[in-house]
């Protein structure tokens, strides 16, 4: 006897053929069948919330051996602070710091003195050194000798030493 092939099979259900941590994520983000999960590849099985590619590549593996979906990785975009004419100049964290403290323009920053720009949340000295590479050439500010005292730590008895 003859089988019928012009009627569909049934599916079988996400969960036997998936790992239950998958087919819950993929059940969370509204997808419980496998032609939903068919749809969705790769672009936007890869947009689900909890999707990552561990998961997406144990799909990959169940609903379609032999492919193997690498996306492109995005770069983030540069961050750029409105109205900073140091943008570009300085790493995006910099001119964040700067601008938070009404620093805009190179003007205004080559008018601050070192010791001030080290009192800027989020302005260390490496930035300070960032600074003076672009705008102050040849110089760099001494830091203060014995500005941070060393960490004292404590001997194997557990005593800390008052003086060396």
């Amino acid at each position: 006897m003859l089988e019928d092939t012009t009627t569909p099979q049934p599916e079988p259900p996400l969960d036997q053929l998936l790992p239950a941590y998958v087919t819950h994520v993929l059940a969370k983000n509204g997808i419980h069948t496998v032609e939903a999960v068919r749809r969705a590849y790769p672009h936007e099985l890869l947009k689900l919330r909890g999707m990552g590619m561990l998961r997406f590549k144990q799909i990959e593996k169940a609903f379609f051996p032999g492919k193997s979906f690498e996306p492109v990785l995005a770069r983030r975009p540069i961050r750029h602070i409105k109205g900073s004419s140091l943008n570009g100049l300085l790493t995006p964290e910099t001119v964040q710091a700067l601008a938070r403290n009404g620093i805009m323009t190179a003007e205004q920053l080559c008018a601050m003195e070192p010791k001030d720009l080290l009192k800027i949340r989020g302005l260390g000295f490496v930035k300070l050194r960032e600074i003076e590479r672009l705008f102050f050439p040849g110089q760099q500010y001494e830091l203060p000798r014995g500005r941070r005292p060393a960490p004292t730590l404590p001997d194997s008895t557990g005593n800390v030493p008052t003086s060396i």
